[in-house]
């Protein structure tokens, strides 16, 4: 199945990680999907958040998430100016302009061009903000230490007896984590090839 995306700039959005600790975010949809479950009430804008829900989780959340966009992706981050003086943050990265949370504007088109850059050090001088991005990207972490990426797969040696009769043929896997650790896991041939489990496939493994 497919997926259709509907942020801004997703047709065109496949940078890859610039930093190494994230190199197994796959892209900037990957990333948007993997937010898709941190968003909450608490990383939203507080002077938004009797407004946000989980139908609108993107509401209020353009800052925290277009800096830790640039931590992993690199560029720049860029903000258009709204009502009141505030500025929703968005991401260009190699001349790709893309919006993780333009969906909150429902409708609204908003203008990508020749909007002034956004530096984290003015937007983290308020602490609330500092502190919400902080969580949002620890939570990040946290699913990339529980997810895998498979290196190699082998098949267990039973030597010249073969697999008994009361057990399923094993293999041996070898998965890496989102902060380059390695470990060998366990799974039973059919288990791989029902969900077509291959090298580079991704897993998630419950601690």
């Amino acid at each position: 199945m497919i997926l259709k995306y509907n942020f801004y700039g997703a047709d065109t959005a496949d940078c890859v990680p610039v930093n190494d600790k994230y190199s197994s975010i796959a892209d900037p949809k990957m990333l948007y999907d993997m937010l898709s479950e941190i968003w909450c009430e608490y990383t939203c804008a507080p002077r938004m958040r009797l407004m946000w829900t989980p139908e609108n989780k993107t509401l209020g959340q353009c800052s925290i998430t277009a800096f830790l966009v640039q931590d992993i992706f690199g560029g720049e981050v860029y903000g258009i100016l709204r009502r009141g003086g505030n500025y929703h943050c968005y991401n260009v990265v190699g001349g790709c302009a893309f919006d993780l949370t333009s969906e909150q504007f429902g409708d609204e088109k908003l203008c990508y061009e020749n909007n002034p850059v956004q530096l984290r050090e003015v937007h983290f001088a308020k602490e609330e903000k500092k502190q919400r991005y902080e969580y949002l990207k620890a939570e990040l972490d946290k699913k990339l230490s529980a997810e895998y990426t498979v290196l190699k797969i082998f098949d267990d040696d039973y030597g010249c007896e073969g697999v008994p009769d009361d057990e399923e043929p094993m293999c041996s896997v070898l998965v890496t984590d989102g902060n380059g650790s390695e470990k060998w896991l366990k799974y039973p041939d059919s288990f791989l090839t029902e969900n077509d489990i291959k090298i580079g496939s991704k897993i998630r493994i419950t601690e």
